[in-house]
């Protein structure tokens, strides 16, 4: 009979990273016949509808409570927190999610930072973390724009919830991580048999490089939540009206995501005289993603923060060169100057002119582009990966967890 596998998912209709990961596991479970996963859906704003909230008082009595839902044809359960307006109480363990999490054989947390590790503390079954980054990495990469007394609050949830990251490995039994140096920040403060690297995987076949005839070539292409202010959108402006100072016929920029840029960001293209030379394509299907990614000239990251960056890992299988900012994540995908390029993070200056080589030398781009597709497809498709995720899954339920 099938072990049964609770995959733990902040917001799981949202789509985004986590999403991403927890969708690449599910299927990845379902792919084999000694495993049966589910989604359990978690509580991660203030106002989510299922938790109780102290500015709302008919919310009191009741606490968390867990909803039957549909997202994209898929059903799960999603639980609420109780007085979700504070950060800390959304990872706290609550008797509805530990009594459901007992019905299961292995818990596999899919989360952005540690402090989610907490909802499994009473749970008697092995539980495994996929992880990406900090709490306090990933708040640094985030405007500072807001209000004081904005800042102030979040500024005083990040000092408990980073405290609360360091029991997270005493809480689990397996902690994977998706790049380098969150596998070293672990190494250094956990039993180092528990630290797994695994990014998640790319599909190589949904994306993969086009032929001649079908490529144009004619833009530079950006992918991802670009209403985030750690994706520095106005960085990716700023360098790129750099580019067009350098290069009078530089290709069009092209955005796709589930959300654009912002006015103000928008403001600033305007400001920079690009406006007309972006253009914006929102929730794009896959297959047209896909033909986005393959048919550019270049990609570009411009992010202050990932943990890891699937859409470079997406661009590189099709067989685009890519440039991205140092910021984390992707120096775990690319080696500088043979997978494609690195600038510092903030750097406009230097984000253009590695740009501007890659458009300036096609065949080196040729090059760039041909040894990513290959360095995906040997370390990042979704075989390679979920394998590595399998091995761990096995390993715990043959008794050799010990937490």
């Amino acid at each position: 009979m099938p072990q049964r596998v609770a995959l733990l998912v902040p917001e799981f209709d949202v789509a985004g990273g986590v999403t991403g990961v927890g969708l690449f596991l599910r299927d990845v479970l379902q792919s084999t016949e000694r495993y049966t996963p589910d989604i359990i859906s978690l509580a991660r704003g203030a106002r989510d509808p299922a938790g109780s909230q102290l500015a709302r008082p008919s919310t009191w009595a009741r606490g968390a409570q867990m909803e039957e839902r549909t997202w994209n044809g898929i059903s799960y359960r999603h639980v609420g927190a109780r007085w979700s307006e504070f950060e800390f109480q959304r990872y706290r363990s609550r008797p509805i999610l530990t009594e459901l999490l007992q019905e299961y054989d292995l818990i596999q947390i899919v989360a952005g930072t540690p402090p989610w590790a907490h909802l499994a503390k009473h749970v008697d079954v092995p539980v495994a973390l996929q992880v990406a980054t900090l709490t306090a990495v990933e708040r640094n990469g985030q405007s500072t724009g807001n209000p004081f007394p904005l800042r102030l609050w979040r500024s005083g949830m990040k000092r408990i919830v980073s405290r609360m990251e360091r029991r997270v490995p005493s809480l689990v039994d397996a902690i994977f991580v998706e790049n380098a140096w969150m596998y070293d920040h672990f190494q250094e403060r956990a039993d180092e048999d528990i630290v797994h690297f695994a990014p998640p995987g790319i599909d190589t076949e949904t994306y993969h490089p086009g032929d001649s005839s079908e490529s144009n070539g004619d833009y530079i292409l950006c992918v991802g939540r670009l209403d985030d202010s750690r994706k520095n959108v106005r960085l990716l402006f700023e360098a790129y009206a750099r580019l067009r100072q350098h290069i009078d016929d530089a290709p069009r920029l092209v955005l796709a995501g589930l959300s654009g840029p912002t006015e103000k960001d928008w403001g600033r293209a305007e400001t920079l005289g690009i406006r007309g030379h972006v253009e914006m394509h929102e929730n794009v299907p896959e297959d047209e993603l896909a033909a986005l990614y393959r048919n550019a000239q270049l990609f570009v990251l411009s992010s202050n923060e990932e943990g890891l960056g699937l859409v470079l890992a997406e661009a590189m299988a099709s067989g685009t060169p890519v440039v991205s900012t140092d910021c984390g994540g992707p120096s775990t995908l690319i080696e500088d100057g043979q997978t494609g390029f690195l600038v510092p993070t903030g750097d406009a200056a230097a984000l253009a002119d590695r740009m501007a080589h890659v458009l300036t030398y096609p065949e080196k781009a040729r090059r760039l582009g041909q040894a990513g597709r290959e360095r995906v497809e040997a370390e990042f498709s979704v075989e390679a990966a979920g394998e590595r995720f399998l091995r761990v899954y096995d390993e715990l339920l043959a008794g050799q967890a010990v937490r």
